[in-house]
């Protein structure tokens, strides 16, 4: 309680703090202070803490003072790099609801040795009571303990031992047994309780009985002095003769609350049967050991109970009936006890049976059952583009949606797109691994949000058979196929065995997974060189790669092999014939779960570079009539093979010398070009899927054939020259302006905006503008008017690239293959190319001259980033820095290294000097006084990147 003057004090000063502009930074560095104060806490409850004052505090003070109703959510704009933030955050939320039940236990003492004896044991006879914990070297407190335990008739010493009956299926079983005494400093382990255990062992092996334990993880007592340290080797030592000499079982039951030594030794022992109680808290070296913060899904024996190296089974708590059912309202996942104390004694005792897992019940559901239920609110993980495109269809069909978004995407033109009932919330991380990439927070955001279902987007998570499963198990409605047929579809050599199950054709080669280097070579020499190799689990122009010779093959195949293994972390590898000529044609697939499948088009996305799409278009010019009735014919083959549901993209290559079509993969997610075969079709896509997703029939869905559609991609990109050739570097920053008019025979998906950031952490793709027209050579003269009107300054992007394809002979002619593209552009003039994309993009405006790096008062100069990147010091966190403060570098020297959407561009001072000017003369040497960034850091163009100081060059 407090009196109305404290309050009005509290309500000045929270006042004044609400209007401060450096609050946000205050309570940052309270956070890092507090975060050495209590090191137990998660790292993800200090940013509640601080969300609370920073925000929830405020809001409240002010709906209170005008009467307005107070919402109170928890939604972080910015989380910062906090790794799988909601997924730690709900675990580190149970953890504090976990440590109550905790206390509850501990308060009621069910678990007393007296207590246990008189659970499970008739005729008890205890021995060497009389051996007690001494203190040889007088350890402060510890000599009252032992005389206090006396007084009240308690025994000194961690644990009791002796000999009782056990109730075996009706008859007496005579054991040794040993129990923690909880009643003495917590039941640690001391030398008097390791000199009974041994006398126990002795007499155990003479009378040739087993022996059960329950053991309390109270840990080793360490009070009396080095020797004590040794009474847990020694116990280790003789369960060993034990077991080995005399064939008898020793069953030890572990509970408690553990702060260290006792369970990760005998309890523990590779021939001792251990099982655990269930909501038993037992890691080694504990939470009150150890002084950081520990996870219970890294320490409840619930969680552990999965792991079969951390015990054999699991047990319903004896003394507790409702323990279970407790950690379930908490957390509905966890997993639980089958089995019960008496079931493990009278399936061990019987018959001194060896060890047997006994598993527990994790309560999941049949993941690969796909589910199919209404939607009313759907969680969107998607980015850009994609999610700009699936917030609208969402809208269209009366759904609320959730967007998950990192903290550089808080400010998208996706956000900007939600209605009053729709939601973004903030997934933290700046880079897909920190952010999107993270499952378990994904799952956590749809729950806290209570989403119907989930629609995964194009790329991140979508192709992945286990985010689909997870979903599943969470009964969370994931608007894609089931999970087998992504696990069949998503493995390139599964899916290649299932297409030519299916008579669908296939690339000659291996049609398998290679073993080996010599086994590679083999297949190549039957199907004749060239040779692909690719990554089983490859995609995204990684992971594969041309072999001409024969000489290569041992080299490339482990090169490849260790690649995919980084990458995707599979280093399966199959082989391929290379065709050198073709075009890539794909089909859009649409099935229910009711069994229909609709065809809708076929797309030919055959201008690539570097094996990713620039356009995409609804029809091919080179493709003959019976071979696209047969790629739509095989498309629908696969996906009734697999039993399909929802939008998928059939892929094959048209081999121009043969005239043969052969199948390469299944996408069973929705693609980026979709909106093409859209506006051909006049099937809404993304509205489909979500029918299908509910249990919809498209029995009743025509696809038309209406004219003809193109997709140019805009991505913030300029040209550069590399090895001689034109090429294309990511150009992410602020566009300063975007104009994107609207006509009628166009569709935009954007994720551009007058005042928007083009993330470095993403892809580069800005823009989708997608024109239909009557035929093709009309639909190719409006999209070429449509990109004159398109204004995008600020960045650089491929718009003048797509304008001169349109504009070339060739392409509209429609006679080329899948290498169109590099031979364009090496017929291209790089020079002029360049200057009209900066051009285009008004980047004159942000040239600095050599005057403005100067720093007044010294003979220092700026060096300013020349983009939006993100700064890393050294190639590798274990190896040294390009360069540190105090060297002396000349203008060649890499001094750090820029990366923009997973591209590294290496930094040095001769980067900044042109043709026009030389910022920083090669006749001088530099030496760093200043480095202003860590590593991973966001730098903005024209941010300080360092302080260099100039040196003449001694000419003598």
């Amino acid at each position: 309680s407090y009196t109305p003057q404290q309050r009005e004090s509290f309500d000045h000063w929270l006042s004044y703090f609400s209007k401060s502009n450096q609050r946000g930074n205050f309570l940052k560095s309270v956070e890092e202070w507090k975060k050495l104060a209590f090191p137990q806490l998660s790292d993800t409850l200090f940013v509640i803490i601080t969300f609370f004052f920073e925000k929830l505090l405020h809001e409240y003070q002010e709906a209170e003072q005008e009467g307005k109703s107070y919402n109170g959510r928890i939604n972080p704009v910015s989380i910062g790099r906090r790794k799988d933030f909601w997924n730690r955050l709900t675990m580190a939320y149970h953890d504090l609801l976990i440590q109550r039940v905790f206390e509850d236990v501990k308060r009621e003492k069910k678990t007393s040795a007296p207590a246990l004896i008189e659970k499970f044991f008739t005729n008890f006879e205890e021995i060497n009571a009389n051996l007690l914990s001494a203190d040889p070297v007088h350890f402060p407190g510890f000599r009252n303990s032992i005389e206090q335990a006396l007084n009240k008739g308690i025994t000194p010493c961690g644990v009791v031992t002796g000999f009782g009956n056990l109730c075996i299926d009706g008859e007496e079983k005579r054991v040794g047994a040993l129990i923690s005494n909880l009643d003495f400093q917590a039941g640690a382990f001391d030398m008097a309780s390791a000199e009974k255990f041994c006398k126990l062992l002795v007499e155990c092996a003479r009378q040739q009985l087993p022996l059960v334990c329950f053991m309390s993880s109270g840990g080793m007592q360490t009070k009396e002095g080095a020797a004590a340290l040794f009474s847990m080797a020694i116990v280790n030592d003789r369960i060993t003769r034990f077991v080995r000499d005399n064939d008898l079982p020793i069953i030890i039951f572990g509970f408690g609350d553990c702060t260290g030594g006792a369970q990760a030794s005998f309890v523990t022992h590779p021939m001792v049967q251990t099982y655990y109680f269930s909501g038993t808290n037992m890691p080694f070296a504990g939470q009150i050991v150890v002084p950081s913060y520990l996870p219970s899904t890294a320490t409840l024996s619930n969680y552990l109970s999965t792991s079969p190296d951390s015990m054999d089974g699991l047990v319903k708590h004896p003394c507790f009936d409702d323990i279970d059912d407790r950690l379930k309202a908490i957390d509905p996942s966890i997993p639980t006890a089958r089995y019960s104390v008496n079931d493990v004694l009278s399936r061990i005792l019987k018959g001194f049976v060896v060890a047997q897992r006994m598993e527990p019940d994790t309560g999941s559901s049949n993941s690969k059952d796909k589910k199919f239920a209404p939607i009313k609110r759907v969680m969107i993980h998607a980015r850009g583009c994609t999610a700009a495109k699936l917030i609208k269809k969402a809208q269209d069909n009366d759904i609320q949606v959730v967007l998950v978004q990192s903290d550089p995407d808080m400010n998208s033109v996706a956000v900007d797109m939600l209605g009053a009932n729709d939601r973004a919330v903030c997934i933290g991380g700046n880079t897909p691994d920190e952010s999107y990439l993270n499952a378990k927070s994904v799952i956590r955001i749809a729950q806290h949000e209570q989403v119907d279902a989930l629609h995964p987007g194009i790329g991140f998570l979508s192709e992945s058979s286990q985010f689909a499963a997870l979903c599943g198990n969470y009964d969370i409605n994931f608007v894609g196929p089931s999970v087998s047929s992504m696990e069949t579809m998503g493995n390139k050599s599964n899916a290649i065995n299932t297409a030519m199950g299916a008579d669908v054709p296939v690339v000659p080669g291996s049609h398998g997974i290679l073993t080996s280097s010599a086994n590679t070579a083999s297949v190549a020499q039957e199907i004749g060189y060239p040779v692909l190799l690719k990554a089983v689990h490859g995609g995204g122009g990684k992971g594969i790669q041309v072999v001409e010779r024969p000489e290569q093959i041992h080299t490339l195949f482990h090169q490849i092999s260790t690649e995919a293994k980084a990458a995707f972390g599979n280093g399966d590898v199959y082989l391929e014939k290379y065709v050198t000529s073709l075009r890539h044609i794909e089909v859009q697939v649409l099935r229910d779960s009711h069994g229909n499948t609709k065809i809708l088009g076929l797309r030919d996305c055959s201008v690539q570079r570097n094996n990713q799409k620039v356009f995409e278009e609804s029809g091919s010019t080179m493709l003959p009539k019976n071979l696209e009735k047969a790629v739509y014919d095989y498309a629908e083959k696969l996906s009734d093979a697999v039993d399909y549901f929802g939008a998928g993209t059939v892929e094959f290559i048209y081999n121009l010398d043969a005239d043969a079509i052969y199948f390469m993969e299944m996408n069973t997610r929705l693609q980026v070009e979709h909106p093409v075969t859209e506006l051909v079709s006049g099937i809404d896509i993304v509205s489909a899927q979500f029918d299908i997703a509910q249990g919809k029939s498209i029995a009743n869905l025509k696809p038309k054939k209406k004219g003809y559609a193109i997709e140019v991609r805009v991505t913030a990109e300029k040209a550069i020259f590399k090895n001689g050739l034109i090429d294309f570097a990511p150009f992410p920053g602020t566009i300063t302006e975007c104009v994107l008019p609207e006509e009628d025979h166009i569709e935009l998906i954007t994720s551009a905006g007058t005042g928007k950031q083009v993330s470095p952490f993403y892809d580069s793709m800005i823009v989708q503008i997608i024109c239909h027209g009557k035929n093709r050579d009309d639909t190719i003269k409006k999209m070429r008017k449509y990109l004159d009107t398109v204004r995008i300054t600020g960045v650089c992007t491929n718009i003048t690239i797509l304008k001169r394809i349109l504009d070339d002979d060739i392409f509209q002619l429609g006679d080329y293959d899948t290498t169109y593209l590099p031979q364009f552009l090496a017929r291209t003039d790089g020079n002029e190319l360049i200057a009209e994309i900066e051009a285009l993009a008004e980047l004159n405006n942000n040239q600095v001259d050599a005057k403005a790096l100067e720093i007044e008062g010294s003979d220092e100069i700026k060096v300013l980033s020349p983009s939006t990147s993100i700064f890393y010091s050294s190639s590798s966190p274990t190896e040294p820095p390009f360069a540190k403060e105090g060297d002396i570098i000349d203008t060649e020297q890499t001094i750090c290294l820029m990366e923009a959407m997973k591209m590294f561009t290496p930094l040095s001072l001769k980067h900044f000097n042109t043709g026009d000017s030389d910022l920083y003369p090669a006749n001088k040497r530099y030496r760093i006084t200043r480095i202003l960034n860590s590593d991973g850091q966001q730098v903005n163009q024209g941010d300080l990147l360092f302080v260099v100081k100039p040196i003449e060059i001694d000419k003598s």
